[in-house]
């Protein structure tokens, strides 16, 4: 494996996420390869189980990746699922590598900044994660945030379809919806949110719009940097 080039590992559950970090690496990160980890089997198990469990079949997978891919010469680790946060947590346990969550990037960014988040999410299948991780995140910064939920259900249905266009005009207006209720700022809760990247930059919102975007990968360029250097500069 030639040692000038920076290997970092991505785990997906959907296959649109592959293409849309190459969309990012490329720009933000031309210097690292990405190795994708593809497994599609881990949507469908955690689809069978109420919103809010992780099957621990999900977990092992996430660990038995994280090790695969720590072992290709991956110098970070990069969950791409939205429902696989606690996963993210215990497979952390098992690399020696940075094994981060990608969405948890841009929630501590929110936490941190703002008191009252907007959120859109097209599956009752994020609330809890997303919930937990606030939470988390509210002890770790000591405030209280009010999150209200867009519940831009059918969406997702769209989007599984391939109906990219209906769907991104359905999260768009209630994302306009969100705006006119008086929220600090919108948090684009699921990972996948993405992909919509030119059209979300284009927007003219009145207040903050917080996805999984430019700043997400710099953030990941700092971490592979300070990967390299055994410490972090932020």
């Amino acid at each position: 494996m030639d040692k000038e080039e920076l290997y970092v590992g991505f785990i997906h559950t959907t296959p649109p996420t592959i293409g849309m970090v190459d969309y990012f690496v490329k720009q933000y990160l031309p210097e690292v390869v990405p190795v994708h980890m593809y497994n599609g089997y881990v949507k469908i198990e955690n689809f069978k189980f109420p919103p809010g469990v992780t099957p621990s079949g999900n977990m092992l997978r996430w660990a038995n990746f994280g090790k695969e891919l720590e072992r290709a010469g991956c110098l970070v680790i990069v969950s791409c699922c939205s429902l696989m946060p606690r996963a993210t947590e215990y497979a952390a346990r098992v690399v020696s590598v940075p094994f981060v969550q990608l969405d948890g990037i841009v929630l501590d960014t929110v936490i941190k900044n703002y008191k009252k988040v907007g959120i859109i999410n097209t599956t009752p299948y994020s609330v809890p994660h997303i919930k937990e991780e606030v939470k988390r995140r509210e002890e770790k910064f000591r405030k209280k945030v009010v999150c209200e939920f867009s519940n831009t259900y059918g969406a997702l249905d769209l989007f599984n379809q391939g109906r990219f266009d209906e769907h991104d005009a359905m999260v768009i207006g209630d994302m306009r919806r969100l705006e006119k209720k008086g929220q600090d700022c919108i948090l684009m809760g699921q990972i996948p949110f993405g992909l919509m990247d030119e059209q979300l930059k284009n927007l003219s919102l009145s207040i903050p719009l917080h996805y999984v975007n430019a700043g997400t990968f710099l953030y990941l360029k700092k971490l592979i940097e300070s990967d390299e250097s055994g410490h972090m500069e932020l």
